[in-house]
């Protein structure tokens, strides 16, 4: 964004100082977008748009049993949504934790190629 909001701009700052409009979009493992929820101030963290999302709040009418999404560290773990494995500082993931990281940044990157 190049200005602030006129109404509550100061909310709209993200901790490095610049303007933003946050959101969330949810894709196929071919980043084919199936939701997309924006004008969440910038001030927000990723996760709080989430756990406020009618996605999350209506988990019963978007999952079936067993259904979740996958995502990255930023989001809390949940019945709906499993976060990627963390490295420890002293340790290596096992070869079943690194490929499923290497499948979801491939994944991410689709996205983000999708988005533009």
């Amino acid at each position: 964004m190049a200005f602030a909001s006129t109404q509550n701009g100061e909310d709209y700052f993200t901790k490095k100082g610049n303007h933003a409009v946050k959101g969330l979009i949810i894709c196929h493992d071919i980043a084919k977008i199936t939701w997309l929820e924006m004008g969440w101030p910038g001030i927000v963290h990723y996760n709080w748009v989430w756990l406020n999302s009618d996605v999350y709040l209506s988990k019963g009418k978007y999952f079936n049993n067993k259904e979740y999404l996958l995502g990255d560290l930023t989001f809390s773990a949940s019945s709906v949504l499993v976060p990627t494995f963390k490295k420890g500082s002293n340790s290596n993931l096992r070869e079943d934790q690194s490929s499923s990281i290497q499948r979801l940044q491939k994944c991410i990157l689709r996205a983000s190629i999708a988005w533009g």
